[in-house]
């Protein structure tokens, strides 16, 4: 299987673990013990509904949005243009919830935090994640580079992005003054394109 399950927050270990998923990315779990905030709309302006009322917490901003895709902008050479002016729909969803993700259902697990769907150009945020705590906003920080990297360039294999989020990722928390809780190096290995066999 290509596909991996990164979890470079508490989790790394499970890098080196196949994941059946789909083309995703994924990243772990790294709980909070705030409270949950009333529901808001979110950066369409759609005022969604959470899958279910442990899911409640607030959606990120328009302006967090604009404020990331800008930073993004700054970092790379990516056109940023539509990320900016139509980002991917944003939506909660908890652990154990199974989603309907990249046209099959995904169980979301006790160590995801994120997931981009590209065909419907969706990104789900495991709840709770509070958008005051510079860790979340990496979180989403990271989701919407998968929105910009697919809309700029051709990837050879579906894991092959990976180490460039995760990269900005890192910079943008340092920039921060925040930890990188994750091994860049151990990513980079698991993001590779399979070689194919001779």
């Amino acid at each position: 299987c290509q596909r991996l399950l990164y979890s470079p927050f508490r989790f790394l270990p499970a890098l080196l673990r196949a994941c059946p998923c789909a083309d995703r990315c994924i990243i772990p779990t790294l709980r909070t013990t705030d409270n949950l905030h009333p529901r808001a709309p979110n950066a369409r302006g759609e005022q969604l509904a959470p899958a279910n009322e442990q899911a409640t917490a607030e959606l990120p901003t328009h302006e967090l949005v604009v404020q990331l895709t800008g930073w993004i902008a700054g970092h790379t050479s990516y056109d940023v243009t539509r990320t900016r002016q139509d980002p991917p729909a944003i939506r909660f969803c908890v652990a154990g919830e199974t989603i309907r993700y990249e046209d099959s259902d995904l169980l979301i697990e006790d160590n995801l935090r994120a997931a981009y769907d590209l065909k419907t150009r969706t990104v789900q945020i495991v709840a709770p994640w509070d958008g005051r705590l510079l860790e979340d906003q990496s979180v989403l920080l990271h989701e919407l580079i998968h929105d910009v990297q697919f809309h700029n360039r051709r990837w050879d294999c579906p894991r092959q992005p990976e180490f460039e989020a995760y990269s900005l990722q890192a910079k943008w928390l340092m920039e921060h003054g925040r930890h990188v809780p994750f091994d860049l190096a151990q990513i980079f290995i698991r993001s590779r394109c399979p070689r194919p066999h001779p």
